[in-house]
């Protein structure tokens, strides 16, 4: 649909006005007046408000009402602190977010008044059933959520050096530290991430077997670095060279230096472990798991070790062979020869070779797939293949041309010209209704938060009068820009993995305009942390489906579909060297899990020795990688003591993908009922719930194991 035609539909709800948040002065002053105006808001309602006056609607609904509101610049400013171009913006943006987090502990969850209300409001409505079952289940755990975060701890003085003068503290006292510290922490560690930059110079001999439109896209050096080239160690691009790149010495260093980007990380994490771990004793709980896992769907440490066990025996049982598959390729090959570590895998190794693997004996040659996937179209039959199969239509409202993305930047409509930004509407079908904005935000950019993520801008909820505030999900990948070789045009170009990786993460935005909850905190995406990734990973079953691949292919030059042959021999490849291929998630999950568990008794967790048990699981090796922790970036987005999540989340998704979409991935009908059953229930009831009422069962295992190929 052209912009003409855009115009013609006008929606109940503007687009985000990014100018009211356009310099630093305007984003501090915007969380000044948030945290002013949640301090007033407690207070009247302590001073009005009686625990024996205190019900749902006059205590629980405001606050949860209040949240709805202030989430709306609360979460955009956050956004901000990760995308915006200017340095001061960003700097500014972190440092309000932090100061609004700072005033909900202050003001909301430490206020014992507060507290008394909604308890009284608790013992006195908890069974009511004249309450919905979103109201109920927000009125449990509001409740429960005062408790996890220290309300009942005591506030008797006892000795503690929290501040390492050997001040005296108390329990409580202790806990409200550790909380400010683990949000300051969280800043800085992802700061040191993605500030500044991160390059890797390599001269064209190292770069060998590397296209050389991709060369061409490179940074080229000056001064003592000319000659050479910089590879980005924060972009899509690093990932991808280590398929690529011929030389064994360039995979190693790439992978070595982009493991090594934030050394100043080292003290952050290994205080970040010591503080949760404090913390969660502090509340009772043996170990940061048990804390963590106590609200999700595993609810015990114990469900958690039941799931991976025998995952992780299996995938090392089957190992062996991937490797001996992989060392067998790495033999013959003449780069390896006479070089150090020629006898072993290392992990910079399991992508090229993997890569060869399935050229050699599936006849895949994603050189040639990728051209079939240029970003941009590719992007826009995401969005048409989504609306058919869930019910929605995409309006874009950017303009790609140089001078118009300027002015909309200018006006406020977007924050960087590379932005795109969609109006969506329910389909007719669907009612026609509007539905929220979608932005997406592509490519990389100096200090922008590196990887792929998909975030809420803005979440939807019920206003009071009864009308929606509508979701705006916002996509941040960093996938290289379109490049011009030799005065030719060359377009951004997808591995298959990326459009894996892309179809995944527009999946949470399509779970967030899906979702129709009453509350934010619920909206969407806003899922315990172990299903939360099931609707985007069960979406990734798409990108292994013939059908599906001839509706996203589309070759960057020719127009033409995915060939048949390709498409069959690339289907072949799923369940290829398997194991191999979820060893890189298993060594992260396995330490996760293994850092937030139980410490020594009297002493600490020893973050060094864990990381270097995990870095030789299954006899792969790394020399030299002794801190590649301090880049895990989802232990510090709330996932860490989660990282299961993405295992447990697989299965259930594997699972409604065999048992409703395996026979025909396209159905239309079968889509719009999994938009209402799932995508629009969001957190609103429990998840297990959710899942059994949509496949008619409790979840089983098996079709994750069978999507392995591992018996």
């Amino acid at each position: 649909m052209n912009h003409a035609q855009a115009s013609i539909r006008r929606p109940p709800q503007p687009p985000i006005n990014f100018a009211v948040l356009v310099d630093p002065a305007s984003v501090l002053q915007a969380s000044n007046k948030l945290c002013e105006n949640l301090q007033q808001f407690v207070d009247n309602l302590v001073s009005t408000i009686t625990p024996a006056k205190a019900t749902f609607d006059n205590v629980v609904l405001q606050l949860l009402q209040h949240e709805n509101e202030m989430q709306r610049t609360s979460n955009l400013i956050t956004i901000l602190s990760l995308v915006a171009p200017d340095t001061a913006l960003r700097n500014a943006a972190a440092e309000a977010s932090e100061k609004v987090s700072h005033c909900l502990m202050d003001c909301k969850e430490s206020n014992e008044d507060l507290f008394r209300l909604i308890d009284a409001v608790y013992q006195r409505q908890k069974d009511d059933q004249t309450l919905d079952p979103e109201s109920r289940k927000a009125l449990v755990e509001e409740r429960q959520s005062y408790f996890r975060k220290g309300l009942g701890l005591s506030n008797d003085p006892i000795e503690e050096d929290t501040s390492g003068k050997g001040e005296t503290s108390s329990n409580s006292a202790t806990f409200r530290y550790n909380t400010r510290r683990l949000q300051t922490i969280q800043s800085e560690f992802l700061k040191n991430l993605d500030e500044k930059p991160h390059h890797i110079w390599l001269t064209g001999a190292e770069l060998t077997g590397v296209p050389e439109d991709a060369l061409y896209g490179l940074e080229t050096g000056t001064g003592e670095f000319d000659g050479k080239l910089g590879l980005d160690l924060n972009g899509m691009q690093a990932r991808w060279m280590l398929t690529v790149a011929s030389s064994p010495a360039t995979r190693e260093k790439i992978y070595l230096e982009s493991r090594r980007i934030a050394k100043e990380n080292i003290p952050l994490f290994h205080e970040a472990i010591h503080l949760r771990h404090q913390s969660a004793l502090l509340l009772g709980y043996p170990s940061r798991l048990a804390f963590k896992t106590e609200t999700t769907m595993a609810k015990t440490s114990s469900a958690v070790s039941d799931l991976l066990t025998p995952l992780r025996d299996l995938i090392i049982h089957h190992l062996p062979t991937d490797l001996s598959k992989l060392m067998d390729l790495k033999k013959l090959d003449p780069a390896a020869q006479d070089q150090p570590n020629a006898d072993v895998i290392l992990w910079s190794d399991i992508p090229y070779y993997t890569r060869l693997y399935e050229e050699q004996n599936y006849a895949v040659d994603q050189a040639q797939i990728a051209k079939y996937f240029p970003l941009y179209e590719t992007v826009s039959k995401m969005l048409a293949l989504f609306g058919k199969l869930f019910g929605f239509e995409f309006i874009e409202l950017t303009n790609r041309e140089a001078n118009s993305a300027a002015e909309q930047v200018k006006e406020g409509l977007i924050w960087h010209p590379d932005v795109h930004l969609y109006r969506v509407y329910d389909d007719p079908q669907a009612g026609g209704e509007f539905a929220g904005y979608l932005y997406l935000d592509l490519h990389p950019r100096p200090s922008k938060s590196g990887g792929a993520q998909c975030r809420p801008l803005q979440l939807g909820f019920s206003l009071p009068n009864g009308q929606r505030h509508h979701p705006s999900p916002v996509l941040l990948t960093n996938f290289p820009k379109p490049s011009s070789l030799s005065g030719k045009s060359s377009p951004s170009l997808l591995q298959h993995s990326d459009v894996v990786l892309l179809f995944h993460e527009l999946g949470h935005g399509i779970h967030d305009l899906s979702g129709r909850c009453r509350y934010s905190r619920f909206h969407g995406a806003e899922t315990v942390v172990d299903f939360s990734e099931a609707p985007s990973q069960m979406l990734e079953n798409w990108c292994w489906d013939a059908c599906a691949l001839k509706v996203l292919s589309g070759h960057y030059e020719t127009g033409e579909v995915l060939p048949d042959e390709v498409i069959d021999s690339l289907l072949r490849t799923r369940t290829v060297l398997s194991a191999a291929k979820m060893m890189p998630q298993l060594r992260m999950t396995v330490f996760d899990g293994a850092v937030h568990s139980e410490a020594v008794e009297g002493g600490e967790v020893d973050v060094a020795k864990i990381y270097a048990e995990c870095d030789k699981l299954g006899g792969i090796r790394s020399i030299g990688e002794e801190y590649g922790y301090t880049t895990y970036r989802h232990l510090f987005t709330g996932s860490d003591a989660g990282m299961y999540g993405y295992i447990w989340s697989k299965v259930l998704a594997m699972d409604m993908f065999d048992t409703v979409f395996k026979k025909d991935p396209l159905d239309g009908e079968a889509g719009r009922r999994y938009r209402r059953m799932v995508l629009e229930k969001g957190g609103s009831q429990n998840e297990m719930e959710t899942v059994v009422q949509f496949l008619g069962r409790r979840p089983t295992s098996e079709a994750f194991y069978k999507s392995l190929g591992l018996e």
